[in-house]
């Protein structure tokens, strides 16, 4: 599943774009709903884009500020809040400062309010709110009290010179510079994008799949939007389990996917954290998704009939297949059958290059090595050739080809991380094995497929199950594996059990 990002809304009707995000599960009932949605005033979708991550922002102070804890400011602090709001007066109208008798007027408010504590909340408290909001911050009784006092002050300085720029002087204020830079907000320590940055670390280290990475960095992403907040440390279990509840029941994500792919992620990267000491307690550890045993209706590999349609497909005339390019129709070929002699998975046949078909004690192998690309075991392996496919003129079709790659041309261009050009291969492979050899049934996977139904048939002749492991990459977990070989001539007698397809 490709996970969508936050981005701007467009109403079906006027065509206007909005800001829409779903309110974290523990702000709903301070805000009082569960969506928050504000126009962003404009039917262009690049400057929709500008102005929603401006929103984003904005929603994201919001949301501190709510959970903020009422502290207490410096007075340096206090007088730079201030300092925005002058700041933002003078440039709002620096063009065009209005008329006189306005800002006499202001002035003549402000004096009139400033005596009165509750005429001051009145009159400058929105705009203290509206600022706290902002920053993402809250402020005791004390605090604000003293931010009220330095309002007025700020918004009586930048009327006084909104009052000159109205009568023609335009000269700068003296006093613009008094009010001191505000500095950080204050930190609610390690952040969830900080804890996948050390997981992603030392998963790139080990040289495991980039693919991975992104696949993470996605999950980490949304578990954010969700809460409305990146701080790894306010985080609680009930957050997570609302996520959970949230995947399954508002998303409609199967059990397993919310509990094998989005809560493992989150707290995979949380494991990690907590081995390197960065936080020191995991909010996942309680939460469980429970899995349901998937009722298994059929068998996992291809039937008979399945296995015959999709090989019999792969031998039409190539032309057949339109507009395909080259490299895929050959792919389409022979894919299918390495697979259905191999048992190998579909993207490590996609990625071989010429170089990996060779021969060893006078049999025909093919090598399945990370060199070439992904191997889910990380170890290579050699595949003796079944004598059928040698009989088919597997071999003289990879000497045709040019030294690397058999199934795709390389381009040399940068690629998003992840991505490698064989698995745009596997997926016409896929596609094919549904549009045209029309094997359509969904609870047999069209490239996987293969992988099961090599294994029934090993069964079915006898193949030791330390060899079909040894043919397929597959690893027990026990120890005895790491000891001895399995060499090519006892692989070799395994695979000629394997019976020929018709």
């Amino acid at each position: 599943m490709v996970l969508q990002m936050p981005r701007p809304f467009k109403h079906p009707k006027t065509g206007v774009y909005y800001f829409r995000v779903r309110i974290p599960a523990d702000l709903v009932e301070q805000m009082g709903k569960r969506e928050f949605k504000v126009s962003l005033r404009t039917k262009d979708p690049t400057i929709a884009k500008q102005r929603f991550i401006e929103k984003e922002r904005e929603f994201d102070a919001r949301c501190r500020a709510l959970r903020a804890t009422p502290a207490s400011l410096p007075h340096r602090q206090i007088v730079a809040l201030a300092g925005r709001l002058y700041h933002q007066m003078m440039t709002a109208l620096e063009d065009e400062p209005g008329e006189p008798e306005i800002w006499k007027r202001v002035l003549e408010i402000g004096e009139a309010v400033y005596a009165n504590e509750d005429k001051m909340e009145r009159w400058y408290g929105p705009s203290v709110d509206q600022l706290n909001l902002s920053e993402g911050i809250a402020l005791d009784a004390s605090s604000r009290s003293r931010l009220l006092h330095e309002v007025h002050s700020s918004l009586k300085q930048a009327a006084e010179q909104q009052l000159k720029r109205s009568q023609g002087d335009y000269s700068p204020d003296p006093m613009a510079d008094r009010f001191p830079k505000l500095g950080p907000a204050q930190s609610d320590g390690p952040t969830l994008p900080d804890l996948f940055k050390l997981w992603e670390r030392d998963h790139k280290a080990e040289g495991k799949s980039l693919r991975t990475v992104e696949d993470f960095r996605q999950k980490i992403d949304d578990f954010v939007t969700f809460l409305g907040h990146n701080s790894a440390t306010r985080v609680t279990p009930r957050d997570v389990a609302n996520y959970t509840e949230h995947l399954r029941h508002e998303r409609g994500l199967s059990a397993r996917t919310v509990g094998t792919k989005y809560l493992a992620a989150v707290r995979t990267v949380y494991r990690t954290a907590i081995s390197k000491i960065v936080v020191t307690e995991d909010p996942t550890a309680p939460v469980r998704v429970r899995v349901s045993r998937e009722a298994l209706e059929r068998p996992k590999g291809f039937t008979d009939a399945e296995a015959e349609i999709i090989l019999k497909c792969a031998m039409r005339d190539p032309s057949t297949l339109g507009r395909m390019s080259e490299l895929n129709k050959l792919a389409i070929r022979w894919v299918p059958w390495i697979c259905a002699y191999t048992g190998s998975r579909v993207g490590e046949i996609t990625q071989l290059r010429r170089e990996d078909f060779v021969e060893e004690f006078g049999i025909k192998c093919v090598r399945i090595t990370p060199e070439a690309g992904t191997v889910e075991s990380k170890t290579y392996r050699l595949v003796p050739i079944h004598p059928h496919l040698i009989e088919k003129g597997l071999m003289e079709f990879v000497q045709s080809r040019p030294a690397g790659p058999i199934f795709y041309r390389q381009s040399g261009k940068k690629t998003r991380a992840g991505y490698h050009p064989w698995n745009s291969v596997t997926g016409k492979i896929s596609d094919w094995v549904r549009d045209t050899a029309g094997v359509t049934d969904p609870r047999v996977q069209p490239n996987h497929g293969w992988r099961h139904r090599f294994k029934t048939i090993a069964r079915d002749v006898d193949i030791a199950h330390r060899y079909m492991d040894a043919l397929q990459g597959h690893r027990d977990g026990s120890a005895s594996t790491d000891y001895g070989e399995n060499t090519v001539k006892a692989l070799y007698r395994e695979i000629l059990k394997m019976p020929r397809y018709k």
